[in-house]
Parts: C-alpha cells; sequence; structure tokens
C-alpha cells in the first residue's frame, strides 16, 4: 500500500512511511529519510502541469553528518521512488535520466 502524504507547509510533503520531500524553488529537492538528508539536483520543467526532471547520478551522499554513508544504486532508486511517490501525491511528474551526469 502506497504511503500517505500530509503537506505541513508549502512545497514539503511527508509521508507516514519516515520520509520527506520538498521542493526548494526552481532547482533542488530536500529528501529525508530516516534522520538523513540529501540534496538532489533537479529542475523544474516548463511544460504543463507540474514536471520535475533530475538524473538517477544526482542522488550522491547524505548530508553530514551521514556524508560517509555509501549511497548505492539500490538506495538512489528507492530514493527515487520515493520522490515520485511524494510528488505524484500532489499530482506533480517526477522525469529521472538514468545518466550519471549531472546538470
Amino acid at each position: 500500500m502506497p504511503p500517505n502524504f500530509t503537506n505541513p507547509r508549502p512545497n514539503f510533503y511527508q509521508s507516514d512511511a519516515g520520509f520527506s520531500v520538498e521542493v526548494l524553488g526552481r532547482t533542488g529537492l530536500r529528501y529525508v529519510d530516516d534522520k538523513r538528508a540529501m540534496f538532489v539536483d533537479s529542475e523544474v520543467l516548463a511544460s504543463p502541469g507540474l514536471t520535475i526532471a533530475t538524473r538517477l547520478g544526482d542522488i550522491k551522499q547524505w548530508d553530514a553528518p551521514h556524508e560517509k554513508e555509501t549511497v548505492n544504486e539500490d538506495d538512489r532508486r528507492r530514493i527515487v521512488q520515493n520522490i515520485r511517490l511524494a510528488l505524484e501525491s500532489q499530482g506533480f511528474e517526477l522525469q529521472v535520466d538514468d545518466e550519471q551526469s549531472t546538470f
């Protein structure tokens, strides 16, 4: 069963599964999972509705003090799926490029 989301403040989507996603403007997302956080480079696209694009390779590392924890391919895919669920709960779309380069 997909998680339920609340929207306690603008652009902040909190799940009952223990993660949250915050849209930080036109570029960037803040993803928080189990007391760890990371910045995910992203871009709001000019398209009908709200579409946010990111690359799998832009999910790189946790913020301090967890920066030494490895973020592997399975972690990246789980984080992308959680971000997708959060955005889709608000009627938005997430477009993900599997390339490892950054914007």
